[in-house]
């Protein structure tokens, strides 16, 4: 069944007006959610991002990053990150479409995200000084009544309400939820 769900995901997304971005003073970068039939059921591939890195230091994140002068638009970006993180070769990614650009505060970048679907089983080769894990979590789970929560995080001196999805020991929030929730959103669209 994941097939025509793909087809039916890739229509929607060619047919929707999706939300730009362009504000000044922010980085421009593009991430791959890479989709993945496992067993029959679609799933969502993150990675955990390394501890050493400059931005986002352990969070749960989409292969991506900003974009480099010789991309020729931002799918080349979403793409090349992707191999450079992961291994995914670009030939092996079937673009399905773009969400909704977002930014995030306190690194001052625009992100715009590309569904794209991954062939699985694959050779993952998660590059060391940037990616901890590569994990999946099936399109259902995420979509769970019960899958999303509300959490007050002390961040900067200051209590925040932050959504997220706790997934076993992981936790998908900041733009990578919102990312996912955006997903999710067009998904339901489609029963």
């Amino acid at each position: 069944m994941p097939s025509l769900l793909l087809e039916r995901l890739a229509s929607t997304l060619a047919a929707r007006t999706r939300i730009t971005l362009a504000p000044p003073n922010r980085r421009v970068a593009a991430v791959l959610v890479p989709l993945l039939e496992v067993d029959g059921a679609l799933h969502v591939l993150y990675t955990r991002r390394a501890t050493t890195l400059s931005h986002h230091q352990g969070q749960v994140a989409f292969p991506g990053g900003t974009r480099d002068p010789g991309d020729r638009d931002l799918a080349v970006t979403a793409l090349r990150e992707s191999h450079e993180e992961i291994g995914l070769a670009p030939d092996d990614v079937h673009l399905l479409g773009t969400l909704d650009d977002i930014e995030t505060m306190s690194s001052r970048f625009v992100i715009t995200p590309f569904v794209g679907l991954a062939p699985y089983p694959y050779d993952w080769r998660p590059a060391p000084d940037e990616v901890e894990a590569i994990f999946t979590v099936p399109i259902a789970t995420l979509a769970a009544p019960d899958a999303e929560r509300s959490e007050l995080w002390e961040l900067e001196g200051r209590s925040v309400p932050i959504r997220l999805f706790p997934v076993g020991d992981q936790t998908i929030w900041g733009a990578t939820h919102r990312i996912t929730r955006n997903l999710l959103e067009v998904i339901a669209t489609l029963s």
